[in-house]
């Protein structure tokens, strides 16, 4: 166990991290199965996802996360949304609509992964504060 850990309730292990990743990793790859599966159909709500999911799933039990792991998370969930994004770019399976029916859809992709991050690390961030 680290030595943060123990010092500081709020802050998570390599366990946690490695639980959101795989969360996030998860959603990621079924965005990318239903975008291949139905290019001209557009997720919307994927980006928002797969940024939230790793600060999300950071907590354990009722305390909060530590605000330097909830912003890791979040900026490495933000991070994943946009390179997926890009994948399916680069694969041309998002085709789809955007919400503003203009422009391409990555366009959309970064403001909703933005709020998804967010989001999650506010999720991360709810809970019990430990006192020193």
């Amino acid at each position: 166990m680290d030595t943060d850990v123990l010092a500081n309730p709020e802050r998570v292990g390599a366990t946690d991290f490695r639980r959101g990743a795989l969360a996030a990793g998860l959603v990621s790859a079924a965005w990318v199965a239903l975008a291949v599966w139905r290019p001209t159909a557009t997720y919307h709500l994927a980006p928002f996802l797969v940024a939230g999911a790793w600060p999300y799933f950071l907590r354990n039990g009722p305390l909060r996360v530590a605000n330097v792991d909830a912003l890791r998370a979040a900026a490495a969930g933000l991070a994943l949304a946009v390179a997926t994004a890009l994948v399916l770019v680069g694969l041309d399976v998002m085709r789809g609509p955007t919400l503003w029916d203009r422009g391409h859809a990555i366009l959309e992709v970064v403001p909703i992964a933005l709020v998804g991050a967010g989001t999650g690390y506010r999720i991360a961030r709810c809970g019990v504060a430990v006192e020193p």
